[in-house]
Parts: structure tokens; sequence; C-alpha cells
């Protein structure tokens, strides 16, 4: 097997990549060429991409990031921020496999302390037991609630919750519009003006407008639904179109506050999956969340009557003494956290 590394995704022949990435079962759009180079670009990320050869046809592609560890002097080498990572292995699955985390370990030698990643499609569980044997632990990092959709629009209202379908209908009692479309850069810019102000007031870290601008580059894969009441913008969504995994994925929102009143978020989300109906996708991807039930977002989404489905974790140590002094660290900080939120 042939191993390449590469330090920029400029470098890597996107055709080749993007191979790959359709012939696995495990590939998705988050592991596609233009997204990644979005996330590089857009976000300024650090990246590592390993291609996996047997002669001259790829067999199996990794994308990382390396990043700082907060309040560590440590760096890791993770999944691509935002999105999903893990191999993606098209032919000769062990070996190619293998290959794939022989070089993620090569690439950890430059003083990273860990490799940790996240995938997308549940399926990749079957590597469970090889990663173990490599090394790594399992963790839940989050959920996603997903919707079926093959069996049409009046089944999948049918499994909303009652509060749910009446918001709906409510929404439906005011002039409404919803308008979708492949949106171009001059829209993304607009559409990140209104999902930085959502950032803002639920104190979350939004990503930058250049990451934004750079999706423009995805064409057909992104896909924006924007809902007007009277004539009047109220608010939009984001979603993904991913024919690997013939999923709708919802990744970010541009509805605030004063959109609420129109049940704006839902009258968004029955339109993406109405359009994920009629285009023949078989789910819908309500996109991450805590797996707490207790949490607002979990209960927002799990009304949908989606199924739970929980993101994978794996992460492996990569060096004895830094990753030693690496998880004291993140105990004793873990440690406080907890303790101060007793006391509060």
């Amino acid at each position: 097997m042939d191993v390449e590394i590469h330090h920029t995704i400029e470098s890597v022949p996107r055709e080749e990549w993007d191979r790959v990435v359709e012939e696995s079962p495990h590939g998705s759009v988050f592991h596609r060429y233009h997204w990644l180079a979005a996330v590089e670009r857009g976000c300024e990320r650090t990246g590592r991409y390993v291609v996996v050869s047997d002669g001259d046809a790829p067999t199996g592609v990794l994308a990382a990031a390396v990043d700082d560890v907060p309040l560590t002097p440590f760096e890791r080498l993770c999944s691509p921020e935002p999105g999903f990572g893990g191999p993606v292995v098209a032919d000769d699955e062990e070996e190619t496999l293998d290959a794939l985390l022989d070089a993620a370990e090569r690439i950890c030698e430059d003083g990273v302390v860990a490799h940790v990643f996240r995938t997308l499609d549940e399926e990749t569980v079957r590597y469970q037991r090889r990663l173990r044997e490599r090394g790594y632990s399992q963790t839940v990092a989050s959920c996603r609630f997903v919707v079926d959709v093959t069996d049409g629009w009046d089944a999948v209202y049918g499994r909303m919750s009652s509060s749910r379908r009446r918001a709906i209908r409510s929404g439906h009692k005011n002039d409404v519009h919803v308008r979708d479309e492949v949106p171009d850069r001059s829209d993304l810019r607009a559409f990140h003006r209104g999902y930085r102000r959502v950032m803002d007031r639920v104190d979350g870290d939004a990503y930058p407008r250049s990451f934004f601008e750079q999706l423009g580059a995805m064409d057909d894969r992104v896909r924006q639904f924007s809902l007007e009441v009277g004539g009047e913008p109220a608010g939009s969504i984001l979603v993904l179109v991913d024919d690997e995994q013939s999923t709708v994925q919802y990744f970010f929102s541009a509805v605030e506050r004063e959109h609420f009143e129109y049940n704006a978020s839902e009258l968004l989300h029955e339109h993406a999956i109405r359009w994920s109906i009629d285009n023949d996708y078989r789910q819908y991807d309500f996109g991450e969340t805590s797996p707490d039930f207790r949490d607002g977002l979990f209960r927002f989404k799990e009304r949908f009557g989606g199924r739970a489905v929980p993101t994978l974790s794996w992460e492996r140590g990569c060096a004895p003494v830094r990753w030693n002094a690496f998880r004291l660290g993140r105990h004793l900080y873990q440690t406080a956290n907890r303790l101060r939120e007793e006391r509060t």
C-alpha cells in the first residue's frame, strides 16, 4: 500500500479523493473535497489529509485537523470542525484501515497528544473492535435526530408530537411562503449575518463569514430555505445535500427571536423535509445536539419524531508522557467545573 500525507487539501487530487468518498459506504458530504476546502480555507484550519492507494487506485482517505487543546500547551489531531471525520475506506478494507491508522500515528509523532474523531455513519461501528485493538477508546460525543422520510409526508407528520403538529398548523394561518434555492456567495454572506445574531443570542461560537463564502463552491450540495411572512423575510436555514448517505443534513440556522411568533423553524423544517421527500432522499437529519433529555434543543428536535442516533467518538493517546499529563489536566479541569456547577 502507498500512503501519502498532505498538509493542505489543495495538494490532493480532487477527483481521486471524491471517488473514494463516493465508493465507500461510509462516505458523506462532510468528507468531500469542497467541504474540507471550505473548512481549511474559511476557518483557517491546519489540516492533514491521508490518501492510501493500491497501485494507481486510491482505496481510502482520512481528513483531520491539527488543533490546539484549549487551556493546555497541547495539540490534537481531530475531525475537521465543523463536520465529521474518521477513516473512509472504499476497497481492501482491513489493509486500508490499518494503513490510515498507521498514518495518523505518524502525524502524531510531530508533538500531537491525541487522535480523536467523530463519525457520521453509525455503521462505522463495524470498526470498533479493530480500533480498540489499536488503542482507541469510544464515547458518545453527541446525538442526532434522524427522520425516515421514505414513507412520505403524511407518515412523517403523523410521527411528530401533537405540539409540533400544532405549531405547523398555526404557522400556516399566516400569509407564508418558503423559498428554496442554491445560494451564491452573496446569499451566504447575508445568511451569515442572521446566523451570527442567532449564535450571539445563545452565547455560541459562530463560524466566520469566510467559511460560509467558501461553501459557495459546493454548488447544489448546499441549499437555503427562507421563510417570508406577508412578503417580509422571517428567517432561513441552511442544509447540506448528502447524496452519499441519501440524507439532507440540517446544519445552520438564521431564525431569530422575532421570527418565533410565526413558528418559523417548524415551517422551514417542514419545507426542507418535503423537499427531501420530493427529491427521493432517505433521511432528514436534524444535526447534533447534547445527548441529554433535559436540554431544550434535544427536546425541540425530538418532537419532530426522529430516531435518536448516537454520534460516536474515538480517542487514542499518541505519546505516553504527553498523554498522561494531558489526561491528568483534563480530569482536574472537569472536576473543578463540576464542583463549580454544584455550588451554583
